[in-house]
């Protein structure tokens, strides 16, 4: 089982990027079209290059051609699925059990919503999947995992904003923060902006839900 690191070709903070491979251990590393050049400036070697390549260099990409601890996996641009897509797949076939991904929100809006999707198809595949940048981390919660411990003094961002995805999320149940529910219904069509921006109050703050899914995003202005 893999712990994956996918770098995809939105904006990437270097320095952030670096403490966050100082902070967490990758087993596999998937660089995707021109998030190669941030790998590339992170001193990280993929294990795999995915994409239709229109974004990133061909003198990097020939530079990793010639290693051969290195796979790339090329693909036309007129295809129907988004680069980063394809690597979440890859990851998947790699028996991944969490996937994070840096430059996934980027200042492309379509290719962001399109990333936070993703978080749902792999949490449908039994994966917990990250979205991660200075600014925000994004992930979910559901039927594989349906609650979440976050301690104050681990969380780098100031607010958490709760957003159901689902029709309706179940028995929504928050401790330790400055606003907290019980066995609150989330109801898409009612109450969908009910839980933005809410912060940690204690020293640590848990999150419960019974059913459905829930989107944990934390950020900071």
């Amino acid at each position: 089982m893999n712990n994956t690191l996918i770098i995809t070709g939105g904006f990437i903070n270097i320095e952030f990027a670096k403490k966050y491979l100082q902070n967490n251990e990758f087993s596999k590393v998937i660089a995707v079209d021109g998030g190669l050049l941030a790998a590339d400036k992170l001193s990280v070697i993929p294990d795999y290059i995915v994409g239709d390549f229109d974004t990133v260099s061909p003198l990097l990409l020939y530079k990793y051609e010639k290693m051969s601890n290195v796979q790339i996996i090329r693909y036309r641009p007129e295809k129907d699925f988004t680069d980063t897509y394809i690597a979440v797949q890859k990851a998947i076939e790699e028996n991944s059990f969490s996937i994070h991904i840096l430059g996934g929100m980027g200042s492309r809006l379509d290719h962001t919503l399109a990333n936070v999707q993703l978080l749902q198809y792999a949490l449908h595949k039994g994966i917990e999947a990250v979205l991660v940048s200075p600014k925000n981390r994004v992930r979910l919660l559901g039927d594989k995992r349906r609650s979440i411990v976050l301690r104050r003094e681990e969380v780098p961002y100031k607010y958490i904003s709760l957003m159901p995805v689902s029709e309706s999320v179940k028995s929504v149940t928050t401790t330790g923060m400055k606003y907290n529910v019980n066995n609150f219904d989330f109801q898409l069509d009612q109450n969908v902006s009910m839980g933005v921006s809410n912060e940690i109050k204690n020293d640590e703050a848990e999150i419960h839900i019974s059913h459905g899914e829930l989107l944990l995003i934390e950020s900071n202005d």
